[in-house]
């Protein structure tokens, strides 16, 4: 706590930086410093800077390095500092007045500036472990308490765009994800209503899939949980078509007949509020704080920008998240542990490259038996012709001169480096995904008892991946069905993980069906899959079997055995199926025996 003797000025507030709603609208100082907090907004790019502002007094200190500087100009402040330190090898609070707190600046010692230490996440200060200077140190938190030890809104907001630009720069990330996605969603899924209401359930559902295109958010929702580690998904409100904030003048906000959903940005969500006892059940509102997009051209009195600053109830928002302890209120990517070692490999690689590039590179050394005005004379000649001579190029010169034609050999390297396997098998770790998934030159040809091993356990992972995703679409199907008043169930089934065989199952599915152990339908179902059929509807394919039956003069009893009279019996009797008695057995053994 620091304290100053003598007269405070208070720091004036900014000035109307930013525009809200109507361009032509200048909200209230007061209510712009709450929003922007302390962030300066750059209103040419409308959006926020991310430049370090400096304290102007010392009671805008928000950076231990401002503080000190605040500290050595004026005497008159004075410090009682509660630091955590190393004393005797083990951690402790370390109580400092000001000079002492200054010396431990200037000399360092024990490393007591860092706001939160971790000796396994230590190294030296420099990148950290797993990426732990490139995100932040999330593991002492600032205050005390279970609910603090999660990443500050700052880290969470490096670690969404860090991720983000990963998925689209890094290989790496991008074929984690995409093999994550690929092996938990394949074709997709199928919704198949159950209860008494199954037919009408299942309409409903069909015509709300089809027109929030529920299938391609689907596709979104994988590929984001995984990058993001969190997803939400908003239940429009009031029966809207599409979100909607403070519409303008005369502007009709567009109604729908079926309840519509929408997948949001993750980082719009600036806070999640609720109870303080309970982060967990607890959740009250979702805060909604960011600007919009920013259009040139706009019409029908559209602002050319708005900013959004809405809290959504809970009830409304369907929040899935993934790799988080329980008092974490926000979700982590998957590759998030292994961010550090994706950009070390990609570092690597680019050193590789440039060295192999000076290795390739060559040059000409041309020695000139002259004076200086040979030597001119030589490379103005030089700079005449092309840079490089093509191909069947002949150089006619005296003996004075002499060329030699040099290869760069300083960035040769006598093998491959271990830096690419070590980076990708951490990454790989980080995700739980074997490294021969990727289809690196690391893959390599292994038996099948080395195939079983790396494939079972990643099935698992992608198994438990599936059950996120369940539980998802089974939370939008009951608020669906609560909409209309319906009382239903619902089974999602998901493609197969491991390709089995299709004969064998096939067997497996005739088996079940004959021991009425499944319905016909299921069993049908099922087959159609197996077969690849996608349009296939149980009672569509069985009027028309019954129509090509019937054209082809077949009765069911013909292609039912289980109901047709057996071939040498009559009224329910149950003969042998060779229909041959035991004394015509053994008449027939004697004549064969006398043959």
């Amino acid at each position: 706590m620091a304290k100053k003797t003598g007269s405070i000025k208070q720091p004036k507030l900014p000035g109307d930086t930013f525009i809200q709603g109507d361009p032509t609208e200048k909200p209230s100082n007061a209510r712009i410093e709450v929003l922007k907090n302390g962030l300066i907004f750059d209103q040419k790019r409308f959006e926020y800077k991310e430049d370090f502002v400096p304290a102007k007094s010392f009671l805008d200190v928000h950076t231990t390095s401002e503080m000190v500087e605040f500290l050595r100009k004026d005497k008159s402040i004075q410090l009682e500092a509660r630091v955590l330190g190393m004393r005797n090898g083990s951690k402790a609070v370390v109580k400092m007045n000001r000079d002492q707190f200054l010396e431990a600046v200037k000399t360092r010692e024990s490393k007591k500036m860092r706001e939160g230490f971790d000796a396994w996440a230590d190294d030296g200060g420099t990148s950290g472990w797993g990426g732990g200077g490139l995100i932040g140190r999330d593991f002492t938190p600032l205050l005390g308490g279970p609910f603090n030890k999660q990443l500050y809104y700052r880290d969470y907001l490096r670690m969404i765009a860090t991720c983000f630009f990963a998925y689209h720069h890094d290989p790496v990330a991008r074929a984690l994800v995409n093999i994550m996605t690929d092996f938990t969603m394949g074709r997709g899924f199928t919704l198949h209503a159950k209860g008494k209401n199954e037919n009408q359930a299942q309409l409903i559902w069909d015509a709300f899939a089809e027109a929030n295109n529920f299938h391609e958010q689907m596709e979104q929702y994988t590929m984001e949980m995984s990058i993001y580690g969190e997803t939400m998904w908003w239940k429009l409100p009031n029966n809207n078509a599409r979100i909607v904030w403070q519409p303008g003048v005369n502007e009709k906000i567009p109604k729908a007949l079926l309840p519509r959903i929408r997948l949001i940005d993750p980082s719009n969500i600036a806070e999640i509020i609720t109870v303080p006892e309970d982060m967990v059940k607890g959740v009250l509102y979702y805060v909604w704080l960011a600007p919009t997009q920013y259009q040139m051209w706009t019409r029908d009195n559209q602002p050319s920008a708005k900013f959004i600053y809405s809290q959504i109830p809970a009830n409304q928002i369907i929040h899935e998240k993934i790799n988080a302890v329980s008092n974490e209120k926000r979700g982590r990517s998957d590759y998030f542990p292994a961010l550090g070692f994706m950009k070390r490999l990609r570092d690597g690689i680019d050193y590789a490259v440039v060295a192999e590039q000076k290795a390739a590179a060559w040059c000409i050394d041309t020695t000139i038996e002259g004076d200086e005005n040979d030597i001119n004379m030589y490379i103005q000649d030089q700079n005449s012709q092309a840079a490089i001579p093509s191909a069947g190029s002949e150089f006619v010169h005296t003996a004075a001169v002499k060329r030699e034609y040099l290869s760069n050999t300083a960035g040769k390297n006598s093998g491959d480096s271990p830096l690419f396997a070590w980076c990708l098998n951490m990454a790989c770790m980080a995700q739980g995904i074997p490294v021969s998934y990727l289809g690196t030159h690391l893959s390599g040809a292994g038996n099948r008892a080395s195939a079983l091993v790396s494939t079972e356990p990643v099935a698992k992972k992608f198994e438990r991946r599936r059950l996120v995703y369940e539980r998802t679409i089974r939370r939008i199907f009951n608020w669906v069905m609560k909409e209309f008043g319906i009382e239903a169930e619902c089974d999602i089934v998901f493609p197969e993980l491991i390709t089995q065989d299709r004969s064998t199952k096939l067997r497996d599915l005739t088996m079940a069906q004959t021991n009425s152990w499944i319905s016909h339908k299921r069993a049908a179902e099922q087959a159609a899959k197996e077969l690849d059929v996608k349009d296939y509807d149980y009672n569509t394919e069985q009027k028309e079997i019954v129509a090509d039956d019937k054209a082809l003069g077949i009765s069911p009893a013909m292609m039912n055995p289980l109901t047709a009279p057996s071939a040498g019996g009559q009224n329910g009797s149950n003969p042998k199926s060779s229909a041959v008695t035991g004394p015509e057995r053994n008449q027939i053994k004697n004549n064969l025996g006398n043959l």
